[in-house]
């Protein structure tokens, strides 16, 4: 078996051959995950690729065949803002090698970098491009095969506000267990992020559980959705957003789980800033009443739901990073925002 670092070109050479030569191609690993999930970034001799790696194991082909087919479908449609990914020599998008799924798709262009440099113009670019895709894919009909994760659309509650009141309520029964391990946590910052996570979470976790049962059973329109949308996944060229990457959590939701998590993600509790936001979305695709009643629900739980997800990683999964600097970083966020959180509830 050819070795980790060999690999990406020996995947490049015998599945993508009708895509180029690969006599000139430059590869750098970008990230990888616990799971064997990896993004390689190729610089070729006439053009940049992404190819991205899926451990087997863990991953459902058809539903990655059905996101390739809705990225596919945004593009026909003129959201050019999105990777298709391209073909292999054996004409499927998902190409086996050595026991993991290999995807290769255009690098797409630009800089994720709105925080540091926000304006008006960057913000109407990205979420108009967003409510072209949202209008893109809704009447997309998946198959019965990808039936656990999309269905056609319809109007019903949205999923994910069920799902969190089942996390919630299963975080209010391992808190406890959460901040022992945390006082016997060797890395200093995590441990003082994560225990005022665990903290904040007790003081805040009974107003958002009654805010997402209070708009459970709310009839939503239901569509595809990227379902993690949020700032690192933006790119900019200058004024204008030059891509959207990472679709591995698409699935069936409300339009409303993607907005609060970008705009959340863009600008906190900025209420100001939010309205904004959402005129420029609104401007190419119109929410409704139901849907704008979702979002301060998905945006609290959201908040209040992150940090714990870290918690969880670290003492129940055992699988975050051995430098854990990126995740105190998020965490420190987290718990600003989460502050915030505690004083509304």
């Amino acid at each position: 078996m050819a070795s980790k670092i060999n690999e990406p070109l020996n995947v490049l050479c015998r599945c993508f051959r009708q895509v180029s030569s690969w006599n000139a191609v430059q590869i750098e690993a970008v990230s990888g995950g616990f799971s064997g999930a990896g993004v390689f970034r190729v610089e070729d001799a006439d053009a940049s690729y992404c190819l991205r790696r899926w451990p087997v194991a863990q991953t459902s082909s058809a539903r990655v065949f059905a996101i390739h087919q809705l990225l596919a479908l945004a593009h026909r449609r003129g959201v050019m803002v999105v990777p298709v990914p391209l073909k292999s020599e054996a004409g499927t998008t998902l190409p086996e090698f050595n026991g993991e799924f290999w995807q290769l798709e255009p690098w797409m262009p630009g800089a994720s970098d709105f925080l540091s440099a926000p304006g008006g113009k960057r913000l109407r670019s990205a979420m108009s491009q967003l409510a072209r895709f949202h209008n893109a894919v809704r009447d997309w009909v998946p198959t019965v095969r990808t039936q656990q994760w999309f269905q056609p659309a319809s109007v019903r509650p949205c999923p994910t506000l069920k799902q969190r009141i089942h996390l919630i309520d299963g975080y209010i029964t391992s808190v406890g267990g959460f901040e022992t391990a945390l006082s016997q946590d060797g890395d200093a910052r995590f441990r003082d992020a994560g225990s005022q996570v665990a903290h904040l979470f007790r003081r805040s976790h009974s107003a958002v559980r009654r805010e997402l049962v209070s708009v459970e059973e709310l009839p939503v329109p239901l569509q595809p959705c990227i379902r993690d949308l949020w700032h690192d996944h933006l790119l900019f060229q200058g004024d204008e957003l030059s891509g959207i990457i990472d679709f591995g959590a698409m699935a069936t939701d409300s339009v409303a789980c993607d907005l609060s998590r970008l705009l959340g993600s863009l600008f906190g509790d900025d209420s100001a800033e939010w309205q904004r936001g959402l005129g420029h979305y609104e401007a190419v695709r119109i929410l409704s009443e139901s849907e704008h009643r979702l979002l301060r629900p998905l945006d609290r739980s959201s908040v209040l739901l992150s940090g714990m997800t870290w918690l969880k990683r670290r003492y129940l999964l055992r699988n975050t990073p051995v430098d854990l600097s990126r995740v105190s970083d998020r965490m420190e966020a987290i718990v600003s925002r989460m502050t915030t959180l505690a004083l509304d509830s």
